[in-house]
């Protein structure tokens, strides 16, 4: 039997529902809460910071929330429910909104609605709602009809009057003209359809300054030229639309197989969807396909890319795109590029110069990323949840993207778990590929980050709660907890008293309690501080208002950070010796200990579980007793801890479990063991 002693390089592997032995060395099964970064190895997440609780759960439940950013100063937070519309800055102070309720067109939930939004504005589309054409028609009646506009008679005489050129027998080269008095001019036939019935058309929420908010219907242009052959309705009318998009200076509209883009805006009109003129084809005008194809064609999304767009159905993927870059009446086509299945409700994502998208079984999601190559070329896939399969529930209902952090995130508003897929790449080489979740502190009904802030609405018992938290900050000093807290709902309590009958401390909230977290009181830095970083956990109460209760002083004159625990935990698979590309699954092998390389960290707990046993913890303390600093927070930049084993490797389970306020950092890890092969040979 030999001593050996092998290493996992790091934890950046993320999670894998592989077999053990199939395991890459540096992925794992489960991680909870945490965060691979190339840098600082597998750290654990930042903690939320309370903002304000927005509304009763029950009034925003199933609610289409959306993110609207103004600047990088100035961003919003909004739901769409019940036949309302509401917005706060991500401070928690809701804004004022005109118009804002008893909206017939906002009726509906989660998945009824597409929000897409440019400057000031942002467009919101009912997919439930049906367009129809205007009631009004083009008023007047034709006078006369003539053959060709060499028969046309003075036009100043004439003033007012509409006359019809027909040209030739086909209905396609007739066009109509009315005298001002001195000129002819086209114009539309009377009595056809003026223009879109507004009532059923995408609305606009307009912001008239900081905090302020108008939603109104949108003032679509009119028809004003020709008749429902030269310039017929729009392709969506009739339809319900399902999804919005800006592509070269125009807004698209999806609606069944047919997709139909704006004329180019002027300043940010991009609402005429008419033609210019029924005589002549313009490059301004409208454009107006479908997509031909032997499936049935309903499509649910659409992704601006250099190529062109990029439209999503459920069963195939199709390419709008010219041949000129430049997408145009007379040169856009739309040609199938993949067969791809596509869930309708969960709306592709760009990360970078991938789009995502996924698909649904009974059980799980799969998660596939697309690539766009050059003109003409077929886009390159990547199946992205392969190695966790049956890791994603199909019960997600969101996705969203951080292209800076290159990171993909996916949540159902039933459950508090996020489902997190990140890479790194240098170039063309992908040196990073991970699966990891976080569990919030309440149902997730919306999650957004911009640039490194994320700003999430949780699903307490009986408020919706936002919270914000900084990605990348890490502690930059060892004297305070503001800056990086590893812990929720993080914010300083509304006032504190003593009872000094009972030696009771109550650190008031501005939270709802919520059963089943555990709360957390942490003393931060303040003038004259000699206890900076130390927490306790207390009981809570809600009578009298909600409040922490701390027993045994007055602990009322102490500068306090108060919120709930959130728990950082690792599944470490099963151990194997491995050699190359081999992995010895029928060895005999006696792991005696692992040592854990930790970098930035408070405390972590080492959860050894050997079978049919109880848990057995081996506590990694950062500080001794004996010698902690009194005004610094417990954590340090580097330390290795030792975890006694001394079994089989088929015999136990080992879980990296924190649940102090500190940051924890795993770098990489080395363990010792006999290995024996049993006397046979390998070769």
């Amino acid at each position: 039997m030999a001593n050996i002693t092998q290493q996992i390089p790091d934890f950046l592997g993320g999670v894998s529902t592989q077999p053990d032995d199939q395991k890459l060395p540096n992925q794992v099964s489960e991680i909870i809460n945490g965060y691979p970064d190339p840098t600082f190895g597998l750290i654990k997440r930042p903690g939320f910071s309370w903002k304000a609780d927005l509304g009763s759960s029950t009034t925003y439940a199933t609610g289409h929330w959306f993110y609207f950013r103004v600047s990088s100063t100035e961003a919003y937070v909004g739901v769409i429910k019940a036949q309302q519309i509401k917005l706060w800055n991500t401070n928690g102070t809701a804004a004022t909104m005109t118009n804002g309720t008893s909206q017939s067109y906002l009726n509906g939930n989660h998945n009824n609605f597409h929000v897409i939004s440019r400057q000031d504005q942002i467009i919101v589309i009912n997919k439930t709602i049906t367009t129809t054409m205007s009631s009004t028609t083009v008023s007047g009646s034709v006078a006369a009809t003539v053959d060709s506009v060499a028969n046309l008679p003075a036009a100043s005489s004439n003033s007012g009057s509409i006359y019809k050129v027909s040209n030739t027998s086909a209905a396609e080269d007739d066009f109509y003209v009315k005298s001002d008095g001195t000129t002819w001019n086209e114009t539309a036939k009377p009595t056809i359809k003026l223009g879109l019935d507004n009532t059923t058309m995408p609305h606009k929420l307009v912001r008239t300054s900081a905090n302020n908010f108008t939603f109104s219907a949108i003032t679509y242009d009119n028809r004003t030229v020709g008749d429902d052959v030269t310039n017929p309705s729009p392709g969506f009318i009739g339809k319900k639309l399902t999804y919005g998009f800006f592509a070269n200076n125009r807004l698209g509209f999806l609606a069944g197989d047919n997709v139909t883009l704006s004329q180019p805006a002027r300043g940010e009109n991009f609402f005429n969807y008419f033609v210019n003129s029924a005589q002549v084809q313009t490059e301004a005008d409208p454009i107006d396909l479908k997509c031909v194809s032997l499936r049935p064609v309903t499509l649910t999304a659409a992704v601006p890319v250099p190529q062109g767009v990029v439209l999503f159905s459920q069963q195939q993927q199709f390419m709008l795109f010219s041949d000129t870059g430049i997408l145009s009446p007379t040169q856009a086509v739309i040609k199938s590029i993949s067969n791809y299945e596509v869930d309708p409700v969960v709306a592709p994502t760009e990360n970078g110069t991938n789009i995502v998208f996924i698909n649904k079984t009974t059980d799980y999601c799969r998660v596939f990323g697309m690539q766009t190559q050059g003109q003409g070329a077929s886009p390159l896939f990547t199946d992205l949840g392969k190695t966790v399969t049956q890791y994603i529930p199909q019960t997600v209902s969101a996705m969203f993207s951080d292209t800076q952090n290159s990171f993909i995130g996916l949540y159902g508003q039933a459950s508090k778990k996020i489902y997190y897929y990140r890479s790194y790449g240098e170039g063309e080489q992908t040196l990073m590929r991970s699966w990891y979740s976080w569990e919030m502190p309440g149902n997730v009904q919306f999650f957004a980050t911009d640039t490194d802030t994320m700003i999430a609405v949780v699903k307490g018992v009986n408020q919706m709660t936002l919270l914000t938290s900084q990605l990348n900050a890490l502690p930059t000093s060892t004297t305070t907890v503001s800056g990086n807290p590893s812990f929720d709902f993080m914010v300083a309590p509304t006032s504190k008293t003593y009872d000094v009958a009972s030696k009771t401390t109550k650190l008031f909230v501005p939270f709802e309690l919520i059963p089943g977290l555990t709360p957390i009181c942490v003393q931060d830095a303040t003038s004259g501080s000699t206890q900076s970083g130390l927490f306790l956990t207390p009981t809570t109460s809600s009578t009298g208002g909600s409040h922490f209760i701390l027993t045994g002083k007055d602990y009322s004159s102490l500068n306090w950070k108060v919120g709930y625990k959130l728990n950082f935990s690792v599944d470490l698979p099963r151990l194997y010796y491995r050699n190359g590309d081999f992995v010895d699954y029928t060895a005999y092998l006696t792991v005696a200990r692992i040592m854990f390389s930790i970098g930035l960290s408070g405390e972590v707990e080492f959860k050894v579980t050997s079978n049919n046993e109880a848990e057995k913890t081996t506590a990694g303390v950062i500080f001794n007793t004996g010698y902690s600093p009194l005004d610094q927070v417990p954590i340090e930049d580097r330390n290795v801890f030792t975890v006694p084993i001394n079994q089989r490797n088929t015999s136990y389970t080992l879980r990296v479990f924190s649940d102090t306020p500190y940051i924890v950092s795993l770098n990489s890890a080395m363990w010792e063991g006999n290995y024996a092969t049993k006397y046979y040979r390998r070769a």
